[in-house]
């Protein structure tokens, strides 16, 4: 630079600057380009604040080609590729940090960790996963899960957060299926005071809630189209407005979203916003249903069963042979929810601590403990056959519905809209045929 003492002082004033076609000059390129005696030079310093990066020279053979309008945009594209090689190196670092803080935890955690306590596989499939969840977890970009219910989404948003930077900061959630617009928006933005007829005080909503944390969105698919745009928007600006506010707010979140139906299949269905989905299937996680996860079944089932092994009660239960072969012949429609009910519901059965295959009552269309035989008066077909009373087929049917609503009775999703009954009444049935007693 002492030689330069010219390029010194145009990167003092950090000015795009055009060298005068009358004035001796050092040209930028001697020996390097062969250009005429008589040619255009034009230099511009890059800067970020006070940092310097580099310097963009621009030359052309001929003379009296570089305006000052040109001169002029020059200096903001010099502004703008300052920016891109600061993110640029930025970027790369954080890569590198990420990379080690990766490398870091999946040399000390292992599936058998009590982190992964809770979401326990040894089937390759789920093993997957779990390599998955250690991988993205240090870092910050949006996960997308996407599996049938009841195979644990949320759970392995939970663990994904634990093993974050963010694990000190909230976790919100917020199930999408059953809002309209004009929700949604609310409980996703905040409103404030007098925003709409019931809005008596200003409230937060989910971003603002998880700011530095995580924002777990359940059945993302089902989020209403009005508000997709919205969501792109606070994903890469990170701001939003609240719903009747004017003031633009900030917020620091990394998103997971789920869904149990395919989103590519909802994007071309246009359901779904294309720019959305590849916005948030950066990192995407699928969980196989637990029939396909083979002899996990057990596992998991064994895992609850301790569960409730810490409860007096159930102290001293275990599956019987016959159980576990039920247990494995089963194809799981409810995945991991349905199993853990039914685990639930067989310990309570089992009186004298050994879970057998009656008491699991997973063949469609028998319950065990009250069917009856009618012989079949046609040749030819079928000597016996099993048939429910009426009793036990209702009994069966409002069992499924709290397998497949989690044990929710009342709002929205719970057995009572499931079943179409008022959720008073519905108590009142199961009151009556001793369900959940």
């Amino acid at each position: 630079m002492l030689q330069r003492q010219d390029l010194a002082q145009i990167l003092k004033r950090n000015e795009p600057h055009l060298f005068d076609e009358e004035t001796d000059h050092e040209d930028t390129y001697v020996n390097v380009v062969d250009l005429p005696d008589s040619h255009s030079c034009l230099v511009a310093p890059l800067y970020v604040k006070d940092y310097l990066l580099g310097m963009l020279t621009l030359d052309n053979r001929a003379c009296g080609v570089f305006s000052p309008a040109i001169v002029n945009f020059v200096g903001t594209i010099a502004k703008l590729i300052a920016v891109i090689i600061a993110q640029k190196d930025s970027s790369t670092a954080l890569m590198s940090l990420n990379r080690n803080l990766t490398e870091e935890r999946n040399s000390l955690l292992r599936p058998e960790e009590e982190i992964f306590s809770d979401i326990y596989g040894n089937s390759p499939a789920w093993q997957r996963v779990l390599e998955c969840i250690r991988t993205v977890a240090a870092s910050d970009l949006p996960v997308l899960i996407q599996g049938e219910t009841g195979t644990g989404k949320e759970v392995v948003a939970r663990k994904i957060h634990d093993l974050s930077p963010r694990r000190d900061k909230p976790f919100i959630t917020l199930n999408c299926s059953a809002l309209n617009a004009s929700l949604a928006e609310s409980e996703l933005f905040g409103h404030e005071k007098g925003a709409f007829t019931s809005a008596v005080m200003k409230r937060k909503g989910r971003f603002e809630l998880a700011d530095g944390g995580t924002l777990f969105l359940d059945e993302i698919a089902d989020l209403p189209a009005e508000i997709q745009p919205k969501i792109l928007r606070t994903l890469q600006e990170g701001t939003f407005e609240r719903v009747g506010g004017e003031t633009t707010l900030k917020c620091d979140v990394r998103l997971i979203a789920a869904s149990n139906k395919d989103l590519r299949i909802q994007v071309e269905k246009e359901l779904f916003r294309e720019d959305l989905y590849y916005r948030l299937g950066v990192f995407p996680i699928f969980l196989p249903p637990l029939r396909d996860r083979g002899e996990d079944v057990i596992v998991v089932a064994e895992q609850l069963l301790n569960r409730l092994r810490e409860n007096d009660n159930y102290r001293h239960h275990y599956f019987s042979p016959e159980a576990i072969e039920s247990l494995l012949a089963y194809s799981w429609p409810g995945n991991v929810r349905e199993l853990q009910n039914v685990i639930r519901r067989s310990a309570l059965m089992a009186a004298d601590g050994i879970i057998g295959k009656e008491h699991l009552s997973l063949e469609r269309g028998k319950i065990p403990r009250s069917s009856r035989r009618l012989s079949s008066p046609e040749p030819g077909r079928n000597d016996w056959k099993e048939f429910s009373t009426m009793e036990d087929a209702i009994r069966e049917h409002i069992e499924k519905a709290l397998i497949l609503s989690d044990g929710k009775i009342y709002g929205s999703g719970g057995a009572a809209e499931l079943l179409d009954m008022k959720p008073t009444t519905l108590q009142s049935r199961m009151k009556k045929l001793g369900i959940g007693q």
